[in-house]
Formats: structure tokens, C-alpha cells, sequence
């Protein structure tokens, strides 16, 4: 018997404007994964494609806890202009026993920008177009076996970085690393790293061409059986700090690179 293989699976909804091909386009599209291309599983996903389109768009993780947006995310199908389904399987042979329903697909919903605005005017927020600051990332990482600081070129920490690249997309803030030899020149490590200078900070984010650095420390807690990680911008002028615990290094790295566009984004 021929076996077949899935294709990416496009559907464009028709809505009265233009589709929009700028710069901010990604602002409005968000991704999630669900479980086979149907409608079954699609419209129950809309509400959170809604919400993280909306954290990207507005660069406030916490735009889903405003009062109101439980109801308007429960009409933002209206608001789709389009949506696309990747089979993370592509290529893969569907085998006699699988069927498309079994397989997971990466479901992006393309949200339409005045509609999109609308709601976001609605909960007392505003897009946050054009060109946004670029995050250097520091961060020393203790787990059950070692202590080492994250760089782009360091031996550990390659899913690490990975996973930083995801939560980039996430709230759509480009994130860069700087290297072991910047952090060496800097005379920054694992131990000092609270008491880095600012002058040195500053050197190194302008060595990785960034607009702002994110400090942080990731530490293994054996009680919690998850990561506890706390984050701060010490360049940035009342910006605070903020922690979470008890989770897994992508939940700490989402902590780390929304709360830093929280802060970052216009007010």
C-alpha cells in the first residue's frame, strides 16, 4: 500500500482589508501546537493564539489578567485573517496505524491588525511597533552538577540557548549573548556577578550591540524540583527585579525576556 505524506495546510479566512506585508506583520501571528489539522482542536486553540499575540504585539505578559480580556478572547476568531498548519512530522511516512489525527501540527493564527489594535484599545493597551531594543542576556546557571555562566560560544547551555530563541519570538524582543571572552575581559563570573560594576555592564552590552542587558541567576532547587531564577535590569533606572520558581528553564526564560519587554516597552 502507497504511503502518503502530510503538506502544510493553508487557509486564508476572507476579511474586508488587505493582508499586511510590513515590518510589524509578525506582531500580530502567534503559534501553538495542537494535535491534528481539524477544526475541533483550531477553534478551542484561538483564545491563546489570541493571548500570545497579544503579549507580543503589546510586550506585556500580563495583558491576559486585565478583567475584560477573557471575554474578547472569546471572540478573536473574528479577528483572524488567516491561518496555517505545519506538520512537525513533514516528511515523516504516515504509518498504517496513524492518521493525521495523531499527529501534531504547529497552528499559527494570523491576527488582522485594525481589529487587533481595536481590542488592545479596548483594555487600555497599544501596539508596540517598529523597531524594538536588543536584550543582552547574562546569566549565571547552577544545576545539580556544576555552576557556569550562559555565553554564546560556552560549552553548556546550547538548549539553553535554544530555548532563549523561543521565548525572542514569544514577545518578539531579539536577544543576543555575549561571549566567554567579553564576560573574561569584563572580569564578570559566576561569583561576582552581583557585584559587577555598571561601567563594565555597559561595555558589555554595547560589546554585543544590544540596547539592554538582562542579569540573571538560574539555580537548581532540589525542593522544588524546578529551576528558580530571578532577573533584573541593572542598567535601566527603576526597573526592579522579579523571580520565579519552581519551573522549567523555557518557563524561566519566558519570565526573563517578557518581564524584560514589560520594562522596556513605551509607557
Amino acid at each position: 500500500m502507497m504511503k502518503s505524506l502530510l503538506l502544510p495546510v493553508v487557509v486564508l479566512l476572507a476579511l474586508p482589508t488587505a493582508a499586511h506585508a510590513d515590518d510589524d506583520e509578525v506582531l500580530y501571528r502567534s503559534q501553538l501546537v495542537v494535535t491534528g489539522d481539524r477544526e475541533e482542536t483550531r477553534v478551542p486553540a484561538i483564545p491563546k493564539g489570541f493571548e500570545l499575540a497579544a503579549q507580543k504585539l503589546t510586550g506585556n505578559p500580563d495583558v491576559a489578567n486585565d478583567p475584560g480580556f477573557a471575554d474578547i478572547a472569546a471572540k478573536a476568531g473574528s479577528m483572524i485573517w488567516s491561518y496555517t498548519y505545519h506538520d512537525r512530522k513533514f516528511g515523516v511516512p504516515i504509518h498504517d496505524e496513524q492518521g493525521t489525527r495523531d499527529r501534531p501540527f504547529i497552528l499559527t493564527f494570523q491576527f488582522e491588525k485594525t481589529r487587533m489594535d481595536a481590542a488592545m484599545a479596548k483594555l487600555g493597551e497599544k501596539p508596540w511597533l517598529g523597531t524594538r531594543p536588543t536584550l543582552a542576556v547574562v546569566l549565571e546557571v547552577t544545576d545539580m552538577t556544576r555552576t557556569y555562566m550562559l555565553a554564546a560560544d560556552s560549552e553548556h547551555g546550547e538548549d539553553q540557548r535554544a530555548s532563549f530563541a523561543d521565548a525572542s519570538a514569544r514577545f518578539g524582543l531579539p536577544v543576543v549573548f555575549v561571549t566567554e571572552a567579553d564576560l573574561q575581559a569584563a572580569g564578570i563570573t559566576a561569583a561576582n556577578i552581583d557585584s559587577a560594576p555598571k561601567d563594565k555592564l555597559a561595555a558589555l552590552q554595547k560589546q554585543a550591540h544590544a540596547d539592554a542587558l538582562v542579569l540573571g541567576h538560574l539555580d537548581w532547587d532540589h525542593q522544588a524540583l524546578g529551576w528558580h531564577a530571578t532577573w533584573s535590569l541593572p542598567l535601566k533606572p527603576g526597573a526592579g527585579s522579579w523571580d520565579i520558581n519552581g519551573v522549567n528553564y523555557d518557563a524561566a526564560f519566558r519570565e526573563a525576556v517578557g518581564g524584560a519587554a514589560k520594562r522596556l516597552r513605551p509607557q
